[in-house]
């Protein structure tokens, strides 16, 4: 029998067939993209949106902190420390440590010429002020506000059955000014330290720093005397000033202006943070400061 082979065909596809598959690789190729590209964005502002927000509420928490316990009412300040209006770069003011101490004197008033005190304190658990440290200043109750007893070393002696604790303290200076004792024959006291909040310049930016011990810092731009609160200060002029004093029904308080952007993902978000990536968060808040009655 004769059999005939089957003839196999050379199959292929046109021009027009693979110009089209082409095509239509190439547009599901930048489907894919896009949509990668759109998530890619998406998760990098949220990411800078959870940055931002902890920013913000780190920053919020320590000034709110502090300021309520403001001992004095604040003032406002610039990036060089001088007194500034409002809005400023900075606050500064003293923080309420503890109290009460009783101030030893020998006569009817502490002399202006007095270079050393010697506090008492109560080291009771349920009622013991801190020990003072160098750079603390001693508020003596009814002295002139020019009083300022900052002081620089501290010897503390042992605790008595009592539970009381003489603390002898140097000053930094004479006080200036005599303290009369009150008719009652006791001299109280409080222990403050001077701090402050700023706003100041830092490379291309800004950043708040909290200084802990104001009152002895002469160079605001010493790490060693500042505790940075946030490196992600927006950019705008009047991000750089977000603190004012504003007073609400005879009570003072500080208005706190602030703008914070993560500087995370800057150069996948760079050109659009004024769009639909937008990670600024802005903080408006007023703040009751301790010294308020």
């Amino acid at each position: 029998m004769k059999r005939h082979a089957k003839s196999m065909g050379t199959a292929a596809f046109t021009l027009v067939e693979a110009m089209t598959g082409t095509l239509i690789a190439t547009l599901v190729g930048l489907a894919i993209f896009s949509m990668t590209n759109t998530a890619t964005m998406m998760a990098a502002r949220n990411f800078s949106l959870n940055l931002t927000n902890n920013h913000e509420r780190k920053s919020l928490d320590r000034i709110e902190q502090v300021i309520q316990q403001a001992y004095t009412m604040p003032t406002l300040i610039n990036t060089t420390g001088a007194a500034a209006s409002s809005p400023a770069a900075g606050t500064v003011f003293d923080y309420f440590l503890g109290s009460p101490y009783i101030v030893t004197v020998s006569g009817s008033s502490l002399p202006s010429t007095t270079t050393s005190i010697v506090l008492t304190r109560s080291t009771n658990a349920v009622a013991s002020p801190p020990i003072p440290n160098p750079g603390d200043v001693v508020m003596l109750n009814g002295a002139p506000s020019s009083v300022r007893a900052r002081i620089s070393s501290v010897v503390a002696g042992a605790p008595d059955a009592s539970q009381h604790q003489a603390i002898t303290c140097t000053l930094a200076s004479a006080l200036g000014a005599a303290v009369a004792v009150p008719t009652s024959g006791v001299l109280t006291s409080c222990l403050v330290r001077e701090v402050a909040f700023i706003v100041m310049p830092a490379g291309s930016g800004s950043e708040l720093r909290y200084y802990g011990s104001y009152e002895t810092t002469t160079n605001l731009n010493d790490p060693t005397k500042y505790f940075v609160l946030s490196d992600e200060i927006a950019l705008q002029s009047a991000d750089a000033t977000p603190f004012s004093l504003v007073q609400i029904s005879s009570t003072n308080f500080v208005n706190l202006s602030l703008r914070v952007r993560s500087n995370q993902f800057d150069q996948r978000l760079s050109g659009k943070q004024a769009d639909q990536f937008n990670t600024f968060a802005r903080l408006d808040v007023s703040i009751r400061p301790k010294i308020n009655p």
